[in-house]
């Protein structure tokens, strides 16, 4: 019993950063902070950590999930702004009727299936455009008056923020 409580409280502090970030997405989706939430968060999180570690992941989350905080910070801020961007471009099309839906074959320049994942969920997120199919690195995304997409069909992609995973894609590879 010693030694699986101790392997419980390795797995706690081999976690602690996941633990924290799960815990600020409670309070953030509560939208209050009190001590009974802030306990309660970090308590789901200690428990989400370790049936993840004994039942689904094999491994550890820094090794597998883990993206280094610049360029988290840095892709946060430019999703924020392209988010924006596409917001306002979409709005005078609703507003007039006239928009055209188009599902559009393109492929990422990336080739983690983490960042890929990351990438079609932030082309989600932005207005205008729905990642619909993922397949290694070929997306098929539904796009609302798709521009220029004859030319590149790549411009449904956020290009800036594959600009970014990408640079954290080869520095992680050591091609940097």
């Amino acid at each position: 019993m010693k030694t699986y409580m101790n392997a419980l409280w390795e797995d706690i502090v081999d976690n602690k950063e996941v633990i924290l970030i799960l815990s600020v997405v409670w309070l953030i989706l509560f939208e209050e902070f009190s001590v009974g939430i802030a306990l309660t968060g970090i308590f789901i999180a200690v428990l989400v950590v370790i049936f993840t570690d004994r039942f689904l992941l094999k491994g550890n989350y820094e090794h597998s999930y883990m993206i280094e905080i610049g360029t988290l910070i840095r892709y946060g801020l430019r999703l924020i702004i392209e988010i924006f961007i596409a917001g306002i471009a979409v709005i005078p099309n609703i507003l007039t009727g006239k928009s055209d839906v188009e599902i559009i074959n393109c492929e990422t320049k990336l080739t983690d299936e983490l960042l890929i994942d990351i990438l079609a969920n932030s082309i989600t997120l932005t207005p205008g455009t729905v990642t619909v199919e993922k397949k290694g690195s070929k997306l098929k995304v539904l796009a609302l008056n798709p521009p220029g997409i004859d030319e590149d069909p790549r411009g449904v992609i956020p290009l800036r923020l594959e600009d970014i995973l990408l640079k954290y894609e080869n520095k992680i590879e050591g091609k940097a």
